[in-house]
């Protein structure tokens, strides 16, 4: 397989994953509030451990091509950006703390902020 292509598919992979392991913690987060205990509340925990993981993975191979990073943060971006508020600007000083569908886009930005300083410190990171 050709080798960019096979870093294209590579950031395909690691812009998705964040984004399906956020979901599941959500939808896990949602079981453990329904169930009254029965789910256990480390399964959501494990996702968000999961998004780490793959941000790591995600910054490491920047190591070696940076189109790995840029097409993992170009995915995350065009995922989330449609998601934010236009009145955000307005709502930030008087939030201080984010609810779970703002910690969830925060989660995503600080993932594509990692892989955009993976592309741009390439090697050096």
């Amino acid at each position: 397989m050709n080798e960019r292509l096979r870093a294209v598919l590579l950031g395909l992979g690691l812009g998705v994953a964040p984004l399906l392991l956020l979901d599941l913690a959500r939808i896990l987060g949602e079981a453990v509030a329904a169930d009254g205990g029965e789910t256990s509340v480390w399964w959501p925990v494990a996702c968000y451990l999961g998004v780490g993981a793959v941000a790591a993975v995600g910054v490491g191979s920047g190591l070696r091509d940076r189109t790995i990073p840029i097409v993992a943060a170009v995915v995350l971006l065009v995922v989330v950006l449609p998601t934010v508020p236009a009145d955000l600007a307005a709502r930030l000083p008087a939030v201080p703390l984010l609810s779970a569908a703002d910690a969830s886009q925060a989660v995503v930005f600080a993932v594509a902020g990692a892989y955009v300083y993976s592309a741009v410190r390439g090697g050096r990171a």
